[in-house]
């Protein structure tokens, strides 16, 4: 059976630094096919590294693997693999949830997502036993971290 995946954004500032990355360098690949009339390599291959980190930035999604939580990341690094009893809380916004457990580094960790996939997330990690943690629906969560 194929596991569901519920693919996420990160938190606001390193989404739109990331995006606005990435879309710099479609925009430097039509540029670069502006400057020749047929097909140029060098074009092309910009638009391929496009391509490329397109596929990495919508490669984030989490993954509930039975007792566990996998919240697969951009960097191999960053991925981890969290026990759902670890869980602590989930605070639910209209935008975007919080998941807070001790195995993060900052302790909370923040996720954007659409109302959908968020949705269909909690509904299934609420059916697994070995969650215990509470949610929050909490309107005033808003996608962007206050320090």
């Amino acid at each position: 059976m194929k596991k569901k995946v519920y693919h996420w954004q990160p938190e606001l500032s390193t989404a739109i630094i990331y995006w606005s990355c990435t879309f710099g360098i479609l925009f430097l690949s039509l540029i670069l096919t502006l400057e020749h009339t047929r097909p140029y390599l060098t074009s092309n291959i910009v638009l391929g590294i496009f391509i490329f980190f397109v596929f990495l930035g919508c490669n984030r999604y989490f993954i509930i693997d039975g007792k566990y939580l996998v919240v697969h990341a951009l960097l191999p690094v960053r991925r981890k693999k969290i026990t759902l009893s670890a869980i602590e809380a989930i605070r639910v916004g209209p935008k975007c949830i919080e998941l807070k457990s001790c195995d993060f580094k900052e302790g909370t960790q923040m996720f954007i997502m659409t109302k959908k996939n968020k949705n269909a997330f909690i509904e299934t990690i609420k059916q697994h036993k070995s969650f215990k943690a509470t949610i929050i629906d909490d309107p005033e969560l808003t996608i962007s971290k206050h320090y």
